[in-house]
């Protein structure tokens, strides 16, 4: 059976299963978050001993700054693609108004300032990288010094590299065997999101919104992913790659994080989308820190309507556009708040627009849940489009026929 055949029956029978338990059933709080931690258990291991083999590999061809450029730039283009697409969706189908109420709670944490990234980027203990495992870029740039560095001396580094190498392929066959068995934690993962939505009473009041939301990632499914990997790749199917990266995206919809799906995904790339490991271990970690776009097009729907809801003046041209300058912003320091999703998005731009909005964002609060799941599928097909078109733009992809796809 297919994976994403796996995945989409666990999600129906948790949901099935969601909607009998009872609310506050602190159990399933409690599976599903060793389930989240379950999806990224060998995460941050296998980047670590797969990216420096990679960044050596692809030095060695010449193509490792090339790999790093393209991917980042295809990251960034995205999100301020999706961002259009958010802003347009909200007009175009106006999803309304939404009630203002008392509600007092409050993101429990902040988006790091950029400053706090750039610092994060490089620590005094290199090892504390590794440690980061919400943000992997560190990671990535420690990877990279690692893989440049076994090319200095083969006779002085060719033990440590044999060490990294097995490690990959031994952490490769550990995150394997979680994708395959995650159908099982997957159920409770969805059950708890179900119970969490149904015991929402304010739920009600987001229904415009949320069906906004899901049109734009159909709009985007559909018509806008396809029409970019079918202008810069002609040689493939585009609907062939969105059907190699369903997988992932499923779990990213139950997860709401956007690291949980990551595991599956480079499993995906691989296995299915042929994408090599040399492209992929560096491209995967920089896709997933810059590539936010997901949630970037629900935060820019979101926040047009947190201020709609506030004023009744409408918008004009000048927030339209600080909007398009300042959502992207908020979805580049995303890669370091994998677990908030667009409400931390939407929390550093109440804040950043000021003017009696700064705590514009607790008005999203009760459709946390929704927005962070449709944010998370869209984040991780994305990420996987920009790596396979990064892999194939320098020939690293081998093409396999859709019935071979795990």
């Amino acid at each position: 059976m297919k994976i994403w055949l796996k995945y989409l029956i666990a999600i129906g029978l948790g949901i099935a299963l969601g909607l009998v338990l009872p609310a506050g059933l602190t159990v399933l709080g409690t599976l599903a978050t060793i389930s989240l931690n379950l999806a990224r258990y060998a995460l941050v291991p296998l980047i670590f001993f797969s990216l420096p083999i990679a960044a050596q590999e692809l030095h060695e061809d010449k193509k490792l700054l090339r790999i790093a450029t393209r991917t980042t730039l295809y990251a960034i283009a995205s999100v301020f693609l999706l961002v259009l697409v958010g802003i347009l969706g909200a007009f175009a189908l106006s999803p309304g108004r939404i009630p203002l109420s008392a509600d007092t709670a409050s993101l429990s944490s902040d988006l790091p300032t950029i400053s706090s990234l750039a610092i994060r980027l490089f620590p005094a203990n290199a090892m504390s990288a590794v440690l980061d495992f919400d943000y992997l870029l560190p990671l990535a740039i420690l990877g990279v010094v690692l893989g440049m560095a076994f090319s200095f001396d083969r006779t002085v580094t060719k033990p440590l590299h044999s060490l990294f190498d097995s490690a990959s392929h031994v952490l490769w066959q550990i995150n394997s065997f979680i994708v395959e068995i995650f159908p099982l934690p997957l159920i409770a993962l969805a059950a708890a999101r179900t119970v969490s939505l149904a015991s929402s009473p304010r739920m009600g009041l987001y229904f415009n919104l949320i069906a906004v939301v899901v049109a734009e990632v159909v709009f985007v499914c559909l018509l806008v992913i396809p029409l970019v990997l079918y202008l810069v790749d002609r040689k493939s199917n585009p609907f062939k790659t969105l059907y190699g990266l369903l997988g992932p995206a499923l779990l990213g919809l139950s997860a709401g994080h956007a690291l949980a799906p990551a595991g599956a995904l480079a499993k995906h790339l691989k296995e299915s989308l042929g994408v090599r490991r040399r492209a992929g271990a560096v491209a995967l970690p920089l896709a997933l820190s810059f590539g936010r776009a997901g949630s970037a097009m629900v935060s820019a729907t979101a926040f047009i309507v947190v201020l709609s809801s506030y004023s009744s003046l409408g918008l004009g041209s000048g927030t339209i556009l600080w909007i398009l300058g300042f959502v992207p912003l908020s979805a580049l320091l995303l890669g370091a708040a994998s677990a908030s999703g667009p409400l931390a998005a939407l929390l550093f731009l109440s804040a950043s627009y000021g003017r009696g909005f700064e705590s514009g964002y607790l008005l999203m609060v009760p459709a946390a849940l929704p927005l962070m799941a449709a944010g998370t599928f869209l984040d991780t097909i994305c990420a996987g489009c920009i790596v396979r078109l990064g892999a194939v733009a320098e020939g690293y992809t081998t093409e396999k026929p859709a019935r071979h796809f795990i």
